[in-house]
């Protein structure tokens, strides 16, 4: 296994790879981090690709600036990191956040994903969601056992996880990041 940092923009991203072959882009749900796959099946996903595991923008040990997270910013991470690493096409799985930033990459830049699994992904937040999002505990609320596993998982300090608390109850106001129409979605050409 490897682990790399590299300046993507504004942004210090972190990832790991391991394994040889093509390659498999693996990524993590919102508030998680690359160790995410570790309870997933990555021994038999390392026997036949090369695995590319990134920790998204303000989450893990790659930092965020602004603060700002946007599924689509992340996507368009991603896509750097795949130019960074000489990448032009791989498959892919996401989860959750994962797999809407999957989205955003395979309507921007279809020709780049050849495969994928989204899992738990949105073309957009329904109510219920939004209803969900608005009862996320604010820093100040959450039980020490909720800050320990954030802070095994983050690497920046207690202000980057205040951050993504706060971006977490926040998507419930957000209406552009994820609002795939039927016509942006039939850009995909990923068998997915």
């Amino acid at each position: 296994m490897r682990d790399e940092t590299v300046q993507l923009g504004d942004i210090e991203m972190y990832y790991e790879t391991e394994g040889a072959g093509e390659p498999l882009l693996l990524l993590h749900g919102g508030t998680g981090c690359h160790d995410n796959w570790k309870h997933a099946a990555r021994d038999q996903f390392v026997r036949e690709y090369a695995l590319i595991m990134p920790d998204a923008r303000g989450h893990g040990r790659t930092t965020n600036p602004s603060r700002k997270i946007t599924h689509r910013q992340c996507a368009l991470d991603t896509l750097a990191l795949l130019d960074h690493l000489g990448i032009s096409k791989c498959r892919a799985i996401g989860l959750s956040m994962g797999g809407n930033i999957l989205l955003h990459m395979a309507t921007l830049q279809p020709d780049r994903i050849e495969a994928m699994v989204v899992v738990s992904a949105a073309m957009y937040f329904p109510e219920l969601a939004r209803a969900i999002m608005r009862q996320v505990p604010a820093a100040r609320d959450q039980p020490p056992q909720e800050w320990e596993t954030m802070r095994q998982r983050h690497k920046q300090g207690d202000q980057q996880i205040v951050a993504l608390w706060e971006w977490a109850r926040d998507l419930k106001d957000s209406y552009d990041d994820m609002n795939f129409t039927p016509p942006c979605l039939s850009r995909i050409t990923a068998s997915t």
